[in-house]
């Protein structure tokens, strides 16, 4: 069986919370039809150095990697004017990728706003994960959980949310805590409503096309 083996390059630390783990599952739900396999998403850290720019250090990054690597998964946030964003963080790698002659895909992952809308998609397993003792009228913007694109700061609602039910033995931990979690438990289906998730699984499927690993 061909096996994907996919990298992320996320923009923080709790990203690598919660991505790999997710985008190994959606990636498992997108393959099994075809019948190729997944390895676990592999994190791929990029630190800038001396006066190179961060799109450098992703394509620098990536050229150590290519051996091993299937596609790259880009991270970066996203808010409601979607193009300036493309056009900061998207664009430039594209063509730096280009120029430097990397052959395999990547692909964009882009939550709007932060990635814990993506985390929220799931009310039914943030009871389960955070206690069910919560209620949307007690955190911020909770009247917002079922558009979680439309969430102004979806870290704080998280956070709320952890605050307001957790139990009382898991009292001492923060949102952060529970992102691998929800990432294990969340229904993928849920985030199918989600444009910035389909965004993703739609250019996934091309880049998968176009390593002729699928076909339609």
């Amino acid at each position: 069986m061909i096996e994907v083996n996919a990298f992320l390059t996320a923009e923080g630390n709790s990203d690598y919370d919660f991505l790999p783990v997710l985008l190994e599952r959606a990636l498992n739900d997108i393959c099994f039809r075809h019948g190729l396999g997944v390895a676990p998403v592999q994190v791929l850290r990029v630190s800038v150095q001396d006066e190179e720019s961060r799109h450098d250090a992703v394509c620098r990054a990536a050229q150590t990697a290519v051996a091993g690597m299937t596609l790259l998964f880009y991270h970066y946030d996203g808010s409601a004017a979607p193009g300036r964003e493309e056009r900061k963080y998207w664009t430039p790698l594209r063509e730096l990728w280009e120029k430097r002659g990397l052959e395999r895909p990547v692909v964009r992952v882009v939550p709007v706003r932060e990635m814990e809308s993506w985390a929220l998609g799931d009310l039914d397993v943030l009871r389960r994960v955070a206690g069910s003792s919560w209620d949307p009228k007690d955190v911020f913007e909770g009247d917002r959980l079922s558009r979680v694109e439309a969430l102004s700061n979806p870290k704080r609602t998280l956070k709320d949310i952890v605050a307001s039910g957790r139990r009382r033995r898991r009292a001492g931990r923060e949102a952060g805590d529970y992102l691998t979690r929800i990432a294990e438990l969340m229904n993928l289906d849920h985030l199918k409503g989600v444009p910035s998730y389909r965004l993703w699984q739609a250019e996934t499927c091309e880049a998968l096309k176009e390593l002729r690993l699928i076909r339609d």
